[in-house]
């Protein structure tokens, strides 16, 4: 049976609603627009994800060659891909990183802002805004020389498969959906976390390192369709029961950089290569 891919996800503005693609462009810092915007708390100049405000989850985007058109339950807002400003700002993601971005009007923040009843900003990863690979991940992995990778948490394309999902929900009573844990790519035709044993895939024109299994966190138990956290902690409880690492963590799907770039699309098909 071969390995196929059957979702490919992008999340424009990190923690918020993802689109759902036929095909993307991988370039080296993930997929196409993917976690190149991030909203940054003002007060701590900290980028601000859904596990601190999972109100990010109800805001959706739509991309068009111009613009990002931004949705919220009460409001909407448009904006340019890029934006005008081009003056380089320092964020902090995990701790006291200083990773670049270039920030949008006023007029954007104070949407945000209004939305999230929270004084932030949009940050923007611009053309020469470089944002290196974490140093200091339990599985050891620092990548190449020149690596680089958007707002995402720790590596560029992350991917998962229905057939892990699927052992997951067989250990639940109340099953969740993949969009729990927000993957670029999801596979069929696979074994059950078989993801987990690759060292390096083509899919399509396109080949992908693994950088690590994806650590999993308290993200992971926020409905998101309604915002809600889940009162005792699943799905990572019982995914914490029977998948939990030496080095802490709870891993579903893995965390991969790209090598060779080019499009992917739904139905291509996926090769080990190592």
């Amino acid at each position: 049976m071969s390995i196929l891919v059957s979702e490919i996800n992008i999340y424009p503005i990190k923690s918020t609603a993802g689109i759902s693609l036929f095909q993307s462009e991988v370039q080296k810092i993930g997929l196409v627009q993917d976690r190149r915007r991030a909203v940054v708390v003002t007060a701590t100049n900290k980028i601000l994800t859904a596990r601190e405000c999972p109100q990010l989850l109800a805001l959706s985007t739509q991309i068009t060659e111009e613009a990002v058109l931004i949705n919220s339950p009460k409001s909407s807002v448009r904006l340019p891909l890029i934006p005008e400003n081009k003056e380089v700002t320092r964020v902090k993601l995990w701790a006291d990183e200083a990773h670049p971005g270039v920030r949008y009007t006023k007029a954007v923040d104070d949407w945000f802002s209004e939305q999230l009843n929270l004084d932030c900003f949009l940050i923007f990863m611009g053309e020469g805004c470089i944002r290196e690979f974490p140093k200091d991940m339990a599985s050891g992995y620092i990548g190449r020389s020149g690596d680089a990778v958007s707002y995402a948490d720790d590596y560029p394309v992350l991917l998962a498969s229905e057939a892990s999902l699927a052992d997951l929900n067989s250990r639940l009573k109340e099953p969740v959906t993949m969009k729990h844990f927000r993957p670029n790519i999801v596979l069929s035709g696979c074994e059950a976390f078989e993801e987990d044993t690759w060292q390096s895939i083509r899919i399509g024109e396109c080949e992908f390192e693994l950088a690590q299994q994806c650590p999993r966190c308290v993200l992971t138990t926020i409905n998101p369709e309604t915002q809600l956290k889940h009162k005792k902690q699943e799905p990572l409880r019982t995914l914490a029961a029977y998948r939990k690492t030496p080095a802490g963590g709870a891993p579903f799907g893995i965390q991969m950089v790209p090598r060779r770039l080019g499009t992917i699309k739904i139905g291509d098909t996926v090769e080990k290569l190592v």
